[in-house]
């Protein structure tokens, strides 16, 4: 669902926001979305350590808190998804996409709930989430590979891709095979597989992660030699991802077949990561629309000096962003006060749409339109 690989590095970070990566020879300056340390605890590896505490909490002590987090962060995720569509009026460039697409998906929800479907939502709630959070793991990394240049080489590539998308699709595997009457409490089709394939794909989805972990390390030591060229090294917030990915993926669903409650923890570390991107996109968005104004503005006025460019409020632009977060927040707990039977399909549909938009605003054409 997620297409964030296409996003331009010159979207996200600023000059303050680069930290050097040094080789033998020379500095490179690295974006980052927000600044090292936050990006490794918010949108990379750092989750790894508090998916593994969230899991041993649930061990001990019960999902109910988990649980709970889940609830409020899920709304908050699909607000952020509204605010990016609010803030750059994609409507009007985007209509099809924006409004006609999520329209159709909403009426196809209601038919096949009416009908007597809901099996078959369930389904397609599950499928549809697995590669949602792999497809938003990959496009994190991917844009970390982007801020230096792109994959260093043709098998940095597969073995990138392959240690997003198998881990992904052998963590689905096994949960279909551990838990094939149930997803999240709820009936869904599951296929059918063999003990043994899904121990052939998940050994296949581990020895890729450990391939690439391994390509990295090789590469990235290599390039510290004298004869190392710039942009060799592979940029650590994308190794970072892909170990956090496995984590997630490798623990969350195969303990979630036994649990519903390890499968919260999954949700709550993509919640968080998907909310620290869109803020990040967000605030370069408009804290470089006001710097361009404010530049033009001072280089006009530059012989007086009567007016130097002011940095705007970061706590300012942080209220901004909260708006429709919260208002979907607040109409999630709304539709559970009232109760209405005919609201159920409609927070179906409503997450189908999330998964549809996810995949249409982050593109370049919406970018940069």
């Amino acid at each position: 669902m997620f297409h964030y690989s296409n996003i331009p590095a010159s979207h996200i970070g600023s000059d303050q926001s680069r930290i050097p990566l040094r080789t033998h020879a020379s500095a490179q300056q690295l974006l980052w979305l927000s600044s090292r340390r936050v990006d490794f605890w918010l949108a990379s590896a750092g989750a790894s350590a508090a998916l593994l505490v969230a899991m041993l909490v649930i061990l001990w002590h019960g999902d109910r808190e988990i649980d709970a987090l889940d609830l409020v962060l899920s709304e908050l995720h699909l607000g952020a998804t509204y605010h990016a569509v609010i803030q750059r009026r994609l409507w009007r460039r985007l209509p099809v996409d924006v409004l006609l697409v999520p329209l159709v998906i909403v009426i196809v929800t209601y038919a096949l709930w009416l009908s007597g479907h809901a099996m078959l939502l369930t389904s397609i709630a599950m499928y549809a989430a697995v590669w949602h959070r792999g497809r938003q793991s990959f496009g994190v990394g991917h844009f970390y590979q982007r801020a230096v240049g792109g994959p260093v080489s043709r098998m940095h590539e597969c073995l990138f891709r392959g240690a997003a998308y198998l881990p992904m699709a052998a963590s689905a595997l096994a949960y279909a095979h551990l838990a094939p009457t149930h997803y999240e409490g709820k009936p869904y089709f599951a296929p059918s597989i063999s003990a043994e394939f899904v121990i052939v794909f998940g050994f296949a989805a581990a020895l890729c992660v450990g391939t690439y972990l391994f390509y990295v390390l090789g590469r990235n030591l290599g390039a510290q030699t004298a004869n190392a060229q710039q942009g060799q090294r592979i940029h650590p917030g994308e190794w970072w991802v892909v170990l956090a990915h496995a984590v997630a993926f490798g623990s969350s669903y195969i303990l979630g077949a036994s649990n519903a409650a390890f499968l919260f923890v999954l949700a709550v570390h993509h919640e968080v990561q998907y909310l620290h991107f869109t803020y990040a996109v967000s605030r370069q968005r408009v804290f470089s629309r006001r710097g361009s104004v404010e530049v033009a503005r001072a280089a006009a006025l530059r012989q007086s000096a009567e007016m130097q460019p002011t940095q705007p409020s970061e706590w300012r632009h942080a209220a901004a962003f909260s708006v429709w977060p919260v208002i979907g927040f607040v109409g999630m707990l709304a539709g559970g006060w009232f109760a209405l039977p005919w609201l159920a399909p409609l927070g179906t549909g409503g997450l189908f749409c999330h998964y549809w938009l996810d995949g249409r605003i982050w593109t370049r054409r919406a970018l940069h339109s």
